[in-house]
């Protein structure tokens, strides 16, 4: 399953586009206007919902640099749509004040009053509350921006609103109310836009509601959707009355929902096959995780025969002399960076816990390593116990001593804990993610908490599916997992012991979010050079739809 985020920039992106066709519809509606009647407002309102159009095919190459990682174009997209949608805005509103409303009829011997219907200006525009939209700017905290330029669009897009609504109320051309009520829906959408302002918040209510693709961006894709929704279906109306006009639309509709289908396919598959060459990097990876605890295993069971064949720990472990044994042994733990080391006698009694001295004299002869190492048999295992904040895991390996005469006199059992600096290893060598189970109980990990110091350990696993797999089947799984509330691509292997038992898991893994990242560029320029091929096939399409025009006629 591909990252939300790659669903929700394309989301973006097509979006944009039709906002684009929208608002270019629109402008061709002025423009056609105006070659018939040469009126200065017609000129006026085509340049500003052309720049609008544009403004919105630039917007359509913006993408979230958190998600997809550095842009090509930086800051300069997001600059261009400022600029080039306040022209667009500051166009609209002064070919609506050049443009005088259309005077009421005058009546004699009537009352105007009884036949004006609900949407009469006297009816509406004195007691009409204020919009939704202006509540929301009022409640925004308009002393915490620092750029005043921010404003300038939702205000606008307000402006636009109130102006056709008046021309619709008070002018009496009751056919602008869809365009009025559209930019209404599109200055909350700016103003929503606003919300970018707080990402890096301290709040994490805040930061979270203002993420990228969180509850805010949902909400702003949905006003904008709605806005050109209501202005595509009111400009679809009037563009059909001209059979040139149709023509051309649908031409210049059918190019760009080909190169939207094109682009958004391309980044699927783009997606998916870094999808799958990051699960196989995972898999080599989780590889090389197991034999880095195989490595760790070989060197308990090395250490482990180089105590059991020194002289002078044999002689004392003969004489069963634990003082003698923990002067021998005071500095092993630390010189071989090991966290224990246990001697038993010929009957399974201690003698010695490195780590503990004074502790011993109890019996490990149940013990499965102590038991194998009494008949002679060298083992490695992974063995779990229970800890203070988190079970432990533990890779352990058992050794027979031997006397001169080649008998068992005792046995040397040598344990490394799988502890957060192992993990931390295997990171610093992949860049990846780990973690070690004690059954479905995270022991170590790198994980952070929210400090950026605690490690997160102690908590279960939530993936069912990779418990599954990897607990009772005793199966490798990769796929999507989610760790701590985060998509993630995932490996886990299970962890046996030395009667092939499953004890835990391994698991090692990437953010979903780095999966876009690694394709982030290639997306980027598909869908720049999707807006370049929108733009440059407008002639083409053009010249197309007079054609069959002119042979029709």
């Amino acid at each position: 399953m591909l990252p939300l985020q790659f669903f929700g920039q394309n989301i973006h992106f097509a979006i944009s586009l039709f906002a684009t066709l929208v608002f270019f519809a629109i402008f061709w509606l002025h423009l056609d206007a105006w070659t018939s009647s040469k009126e200065r407002k017609e000129l006026v309102n085509a340049s500003g919902f052309l720049l609008v159009a544009l403004s919105f095919l630039v917007e359509s190459t913006v993408i979230e640099q958190s998600v997809l990682g550095h842009s090509t174009l930086d800051s300069v997209s997001q600059t261009l749509v400022l600029i080039i949608r306040s022209l667009g805005f500051g166009a609209i509103i002064i070919g609506q004040l050049i443009d005088p409303l259309q005077k009421k009829p005058e009546t004699k011997g009537l009352n105007a009053e009884e036949f004006m219907d609900d949407s009469s200006p006297n009816a509406q525009v004195s007691d009409t509350p204020p919009s939704a939209t202006t509540k929301r700017a009022q409640a925004v905290g308009f002393g915490s921006i620092a750029n005043a330029s921010h404003l300038i669009l939702p205000l606008g897009a307000g402006a636009i609103a109130g102006l056709y609504w008046r021309r619709a109320t008070i002018g009496l051309e009751r056919h602008l109310k869809p365009v009025a009520v559209g930019f209404a829906f599109l200055a909350g959408f700016e103003l929503l836009s606003l919300a970018d302002l707080w990402r890096g918040s301290a709040n994490p209510q805040i930061a979270q509601l203002v993420a990228a693709f969180g509850v805010v961006w949902i909400l702003q894709q949905i006003l904008l959707l709605t806005s050109v929704v209501i202005l595509g279906t009111w400009v679809w109306r009037y563009l059909t009355l001209r059979f040139f006009s149709q023509i051309f639309m649908i031409f210049t509709t059918l190019t760009l929902a080909i190169f939207l289908v094109t682009a958004v396919s391309f980044t699927f598959l783009l997606t998916r096959d870094v999808q799958r060459s990051s699960l196989d990097n995972l898999k080599t990876a989780a590889n090389v995780l197991s034999y880095a605890l195989n490595g760790k295993k070989n060197e308990t069971l090395a250490n482990a025969i180089t105590v059991a064949e020194n002289p002078a720990i044999v002689t004392a472990t003969q004489s069963k002399d634990s003082k003698a044994l923990a002067n021998l042994t005071n500095t092993f733990l630390h010189d071989r960076k090991q966290s224990s080391l246990i001697i038993t006698s010929s009957g399974g009694q201690v003698l010695l816990r490195a780590e503990d001295p004074e502790r011993y004299g109890d019996s490990l002869s149940a013990d499965t390593l102590v038991r194998r190492a009494l008949i002679g048999q060298s083992t490695s295992s992974i063995r779990t116990r229970n800890g203070v904040l988190a079970p432990l895991v533990y890779i352990s390996s058992a050794t027979p001593m031997r006397d001169a005469n080649n008998q068992i006199i005792g046995t040397v059992t040598v344990s490394l804990v799988a502890d957060n600096a192992f993990v931390d290893g295997i990171k610093q060598a992949t860049g990846l993610d780990s973690a070690v189970y004690a059954d479905n109980v995270r022991s170590a990990t790198t994980f952070l908490a929210s400090d950026g110091v605690s490690r997160l350990i102690g908590a279960k696993d939530i993936n069912t599916q990779a418990q599954k797999s990897v607990l009772k089947q005793g199966k490798d799984f990769q796929g999507s997992v989610t760790v701590l509330n985060r998509p993630f691509l995932g490996v886990y292997e299970p962890l046996r012991d030395a009667d092939n038992a499953i004890v835990g898991m391994l698991f090692i893994g990437e953010p979903k979010t780095a999966i876009l990242k690694t394709a982030g560029h290639s997306i980027e320029l598909t869908f720049i050079i999707t807006a370049i091929l929108t733009l440059l096939t407008i002639v083409p399409a053009y010249l197309v739809a007079k054609y069959i025009h002119s042979q029709l006629e």
